[in-house]
């Protein structure tokens, strides 16, 4: 193996020349001037900016180079349209259409007879037990629905309302 040995005048001569070889510097910006260059806001500009890692900080200041201004450009830049390429549809076998077809076609049956006479005998209790209750109600003094006194509502007085509502809803009593 073969060692790297380096004189130290060569390293200093290396670094001299780094070192006095001039960096030219884009012009700087404030954000308020890449602002209006760009024609942005200032926090758009630095928003920008820090997203795409185009700006330097010096405290509390944004600077922006003009290379960074370029780059913003290109990014704020729109893409080129792409022609949308027309959709192709699968070709719908003959069964699948009959099947399709049969399907919206087909008569929709109902709950079924024995379903709507359940649910009617339901009903039919009900509105008799109603109509039972309102006639035994009938002699006795009409209720005070303006009364808010909650020792009044008693349970049954509840009841009674509650009833009385629903016939009155249904038709089952006539309207006082």
């Amino acid at each position: 193996m073969r060692s790297a040995f380096v004189p130290a005048a060569m390293c200093f001569l290396v670094m001299e020349v780094a070192m006095s070889s001039t960096v030219q510097f884009d012009t700087i910006y404030t954000a308020a001037e890449a602002a209006k260059r760009l024609r942005l806001t200032n926090r758009g500009v630095i928003k920008l900016g820090k997203e795409h890692g185009l700006c330097s900080r010096s405290g509390r200041n944004y600077l922006f180079s003009e290379r960074d201004l370029l780059a913003l450009w290109q990014i704020l830049r729109e893409p080129p349209k792409v022609p949308k390429l027309p959709t192709v549809k699968a070709h719908v076998s003959d069964l699948r259409l009959y099947e399709a077809i049969q399907k919206l076609t087909a008569r929709r049956k109902g709950p079924g007879r024995s379903k709507w006479e359940a649910t009617n005998a339901k009903n039919k209790e009900l509105r008799e037990a109603t109509k039972a209750a309102v006639e035994k109600w009938k002699d006795e003094e009409p209720l005070d629905h303006s009364n808010r006194d909650p020792a009044y509502w008693t349970s049954e007085r509840k009841e009674r309302r509650r009833l009385e509502s629903l016939a009155k809803k249904r038709g089952w009593m006539a309207r006082t």
